[in-house]
């Protein structure tokens, strides 16, 4: 349900924003987290920054947390007149939770509504929609929004696409790397015996190698005819 407002003498965040990405024309809006900045601009720069770096995407909405209803069944049952909260009568966006899933995204936008307020709304997104774990509600007019025309797609979202990206499994972890460096002899068979790298001692302590050093060339200097 919609959270209480922080005291504005003791918050010293910027307002939270709820972002919404779209990935394709044909796809969904969807609910891929939040962030913090003083202005519907700084929003979506933040957003463009944050969520897509490199996945594909053709449009960005940013809305003030405090701009959105949200709430579960159990908390309609618990506070029914979350139903009755008053608002400004026009379009609203109705998103929905149908999955406790572990992913990026939780809320899809499945519908545009005419409602007398955000009350209304979330009383439309509960009868369309009654199986939800959650129903989100926001006005139209709340949304700082992306430009649509094409050279803003291309010069915000196009860059991505192109950019290299390996999943985590790609990777090799320490143990393996180590595992490989004890067959090479690379690593110390003993706790007293000191690594070689090349044929060469490695000292964890600068001054010990310099003083190494001076030994070697002293003892170059007295085998010298």
């Amino acid at each position: 349900m919609t959270q209480p407002q922080p005291d504005p003498q003791s918050d010293t965040q910027w307002p939270r924003w709820e972002v919404f990405k779209q990935d394709s024309e044909k796809r969904p809006y969807q609910a891929v987290g939040s962030v913090h900045a003083g202005d519907p601009d700084h929003a979506l720069l933040t957003a463009r920054n944050v969520f897509v770096r490199r996945p594909a995407a053709v449009s960005l909405w940013a809305v003030r947390e405090d701009h959105i209803l949200s709430a579960t069944p159990e908390e309609v049952v618990s506070h029914p007149d979350v139903l009755d909260t008053p608002g400004e009568a026009g379009a609203y966006h109705i998103g929905v939770k149908k999955s406790h899933k572990r992913s990026m995204t939780f809320v899809d936008l499945i519908a545009t509504v005419k409602a007398g307020g955000p009350g209304d709304a979330l009383r439309q997104a509960q009868a369309q929609h009654p199986d939800a774990l959650t129903w989100v509600v926001f006005a139209d007019v709340a949304i700082a929004r992306t430009d649509d025309d094409a050279e803003t797609v291309e010069s915000w979202f196009a860059p991505a696409r192109d950019k290299t990206y390996k999943q985590q499994q790609y990777y090799g972890v320490i143990g393996k790397h180590v595992g490989e460096l004890k067959r090479e002899g690379r690593m110390p068979r003993r706790t007293t015996q000191e690594p070689h790298v090349a044929g060469h001692k490695v000292y964890d302590h600068p001054h010990d190698q310099t003083s190494e050093m001076l030994r070697q060339r002293a003892a170059e200097v007295e085998v010298k005819p």
